[in-house]
């Protein structure tokens, strides 16, 4: 069952994928969008507050909250992701299975000299982190980089922002499926695409996400660092 405040959240959500509100309009106010959903004031603010944190809207001190104008390098990430906010981790990674095996892929065959070295250097600093937030970071980066290499830009873009939606409301399954052992699994990915054997740039990504994908099925895990 849905808390109160992702009550209002997917109900403002709505009104503005339909265009029932556009951007550059006012929200109804909190009382109106109490008595609508019929939620108190706070549980109003809690939902706006949320759809404020991942850009959707913004608030003008005592002037409202208004739908936030997309433009060409905030659209994907102001609007997708409140689209994909109930996606599952699951879904998310049946995604990324497809998503990653392409950039591998393409990366194997482009990487750079350059760019090779910024794989290898994020992996060794996973080595090294204990921290839960910073293995996180290094995570995404490694993922991403390797997208970067491909010289797609319009496939970067999706991948970032998965993650922007993995990290804003899949944390905790995240965090779930972390496991040390999936440093092993990174390095055989990086040493396939320094050999520039996409075969096995392929199997070996496609193998680290079934891997996650299985413990998040079957393991009642604790978290820890990585996926």
């Amino acid at each position: 069952m849905k808390n109160k405040s992702q009550v209002v959240y997917d109900y403002i959500e709505e009104l503005v994928i339909s265009g029932q509100i556009k951007p550059g309009e006012r929200l109804p106010s909190e009382a109106k969008l109490g008595e609508t959903l019929e939620v108190s004031r706070v549980t109003v603010r809690a939902g706006i507050e949320k759809l404020s944190a991942i850009g959707l809207i913004s608030k003008k001190k005592g002037g409202g909250s208004y739908v936030n104008f997309p433009n060409d390098l905030n659209y994907l990430q102001v609007f997708t992701p409140t689209i994909l906010h109930n996606t599952d981790f699951y879904e998310l990674l049946d995604i990324r299975k497809a998503l990653d095996t392409l950039s591998v892929e393409l990366c194997t065959q482009m990487i750079s000299e350059r760019d090779l070295k910024s794989l290898e250097s994020t992996v060794k600093k996973m080595e090294h982190v204990s921290d839960g937030q910073t293995f996180f970071e290094l995570d995404r980066q490694f993922h991403l980089d390797i997208t970067k290499a491909t010289k797609n830009r319009f496939l970067l873009n999706i991948q970032s922002m998965i993650w922007d939606v993995i990290e804003k409301s899949q944390r905790i399954s995240y965090d779930k499926v972390a496991n040390q052992s999936r440093l092993v699994e990174h390095q055989l990915i990086l040493d396939a695409i320094t050999a520039r054997d996409v075969v096995q740039a392929k199997a070996y990504i496609l193998s680290h996400l079934d891997k996650i994908i299985d413990t998040y099925q079957n393991e009642p895990i604790t978290s820890s660092k990585v996926q």
